[in-house]
């Protein structure tokens, strides 16, 4: 789907959250702009990713600045790459996706016409061309690039992914461990191997990151954690989620844009 005009005409603004002007994710992705609009960035050589320097320095004023560098015991381990922080490697994937920006590799980063228009546009708008990027024009393993999983989803993975999500009721708690096994059996999710445990927990994992955890950025789902231990570690797993009526707006809009 690629996006021509970034003006998507939205008359039920009544449906969605009130709290969409302070959604965060919309909030950092401004961030994000106004600093490429106001500095000239060059794209790293190999990849065409941010500079590290630039990463720092936009993701300070993001509404949850992320964690840059990782301290464990008496080391800290520096920032190498912009992949190793999530929250602007996402808003760059999707601002490429929704072509918001020009440039690349050893090039200059820009806004492009459409980046321009989009700061310009009303909140829910840019949300909702954010979230339609996502589903249409990126490919959904780069929140998940678990070795294993391949270069590409199986044929119609979104599509059936968004007639699953769309069949549940809204505010309504779903076991997330009866969907994702109902999911990966309709999609034809893989991940190759012979431990049988293992496989599902991985591809529950898949589930949970690419999509569960992308609409909660979006405000479309709220989540319940379960505690879960492995010998003496005890970490969360997720129990429930429920689609918010923020998420029912989002994805029926998905269905007829």
């Amino acid at each position: 789907m690629k996006h021509e005009n970034i003006s998507y005409k939205v008359t039920a603004q009544v449906k969605f959250d009130p709290s969409t002007d302070t959604l965060p994710l919309r909030l950092d992705m401004v961030t994000m702009l106004e600093y490429l609009r106001d500095h000239k960035i060059t794209g790293t050589q190999s990849t065409g990713n941010f500079p590290l320097k630039a990463i720092r320095e936009i993701t300070a004023h993001f509404v949850k600045p992320p964690v840059i560098d990782t301290v464990i015991g008496e080391r800290t381990y520096k920032l190498r790459r912009e992949e190793e922080v999530w929250a602007i490697h996402f808003l760059h994937t999707l601002a490429d996706a929704g072509e918001l920006l020009s440039g690349g590799q050893a090039r200059q980063i820009r806004l492009t016409s459409n980046g321009e228009k989009f700061l310009r546009t009303a909140p829910i708008n840019q949300i909702m061309y954010m979230f339609s990027s996502w589903w249409f024009n990126v490919n959904w393993i780069i929140a998940y690039p678990f070795e294993g999983m391949g270069e590409s989803l199986p044929p119609k993975f979104t599509r059936k992914t968004l007639a699953q999500l769309c069949a549940l009721p809204v505010d309504t708690w779903q076991d997330f461990d009866a969907f994702a096994d109902e999911l990966i059996q309709v999609t034809g999710l893989k991940w190759p191997s012979q431990d049988t445990s293992f496989h599902r927990m991985i591809l529950h994992g898949a589930v949970e990151q690419m999509i569960i955890r992308i609409l909660a950025d979006f405000g479309g789902t709220e989540r319940k954690y379960r505690d879960k231990f492995i010998g003496n570690s005890k970490f969360q797993e997720l129990d429930q989620f429920k689609i918010t009526p923020s998420g029912q707006f989002l994805l029926n809009f998905l269905k007829n844009p």
